[in-house]
């Protein structure tokens, strides 16, 4: 109800009209888009990104629960959340929902994968042009956006070749100033953070750091898998352990593109979901276990 409930007012914010910024979108490539929404977050990708983790989860209490009420409650949280994430304009949080769909269909019956692909292919031409434009401009490099992470990642690179084992402190703040220090960074806009959530983890961790997140983040999303697939696991533990996987790997994917945790809000919800992943894991783990033993 709460994702529903914030996805809701964005769709009001729509309503209502949103100024576009010119310093979040290349107008002259984007031309007669709207103002990206992003109702209570700070910025707009915080909340598509905030999406992307929960939008799954939604889908897996509507084909999961058991109680008409809790259908309904996942029917209008994966229903406003898909309509709001498209509104926020966010193209690696889009990215990160279809992996996060195709990760969702391949678990729970990989038979209708293909069909699903067709199916999504085939709604393509009926989104608003808008849309399709956003969509065209990942692939354009001439995009002001795209162009701008270039020398922030340039930036974050010399930083990791500088200091590649122990990195340069915890937190973007410490990070940012080790890169003013030594001058890595050119561009135009002042520098935050590296936009990618595993050169920003190196960067703050170094290596034993990013080496121990990606290894979690790789054990969690294959325990949360394998236990989905039990053969004794119920309906319900089966969908919501799917529905975080799949909104886990979907965030992993966006965050090629962005950083995830720049704010709290965001980080909560990751690890939320994180924990949510591991509690199915050990329903399944109990189910299968109590199953064998009758």
């Amino acid at each position: 109800l709460g994702m529903a409930g914030t996805a809701a007012y964005g769709v009001l914010q729509r309503i209502q009209g949103v100024e576009v910024n010119p310093s979040t979108v290349d107008l002259n490539l984007n031309v007669n888009m709207a103002g990206r929404i992003y109702s209570f977050y700070e910025n707009f990708n915080a909340f598509a990104e905030m999406l992307v983790l929960l939008i799954p989860v939604g889908i897996a209490l509507l084909f999961g629960a058991k109680r008409r009420r809790y259908k309904l409650m996942g029917l209008a949280a994966a229903g406003l959340g898909t309509v709001a994430i498209l509104m926020t304009y966010s193209r690696a949080s889009w990215v990160g929902l279809a992996a996060a769909a195709v990760v969702f269909v391949f678990l729970w019956n990989r038979k209708l994968l293909p069909a699903c692909i067709v199916l999504a292919l085939a709604c393509v031409p009926f989104l608003p042009a808008s849309i399709l434009n956003r969509i065209l401009t990942i692939f354009n490099p001439n995009d002001s956006s795209t162009s701008s992470r270039v020398p922030l990642y340039e930036a974050a690179l010399r930083m990791l070749k500088e200091s590649p084992v122990k990195g340069s402190g915890l937190g973007t703040a410490a990070v940012k100033q080790a890169i003013k220090d030594y001058g890595f960074y050119y561009g135009a806009a002042p520098y935050t953070h590296a936009h990618n959530v595993y050169l920003q983890i190196w960067l703050e961790t170094g290596l034993l750091g990013i080496v121990a997140f990606v290894a979690s983040m790789f054990n969690a999303l294959k325990r949360g898998a394998k236990a989905a697939l039990l053969p004794h696991c119920s309906r319900p533990v089966r969908m919501i352990t799917l529905g975080a996987v799949s909104g886990l790997a979907g965030s992993l994917v966006c965050g090629l593109a962005d950083y995830l945790w720049t704010y709290p809000r965001v980080m909560l919800i990751f690890w939320f979901t994180a924990a949510l992943l591991l509690a199915g894991v050990r329903l399944a783990s109990r189910e299968s276990a109590g199953a064998q033993s009758t």
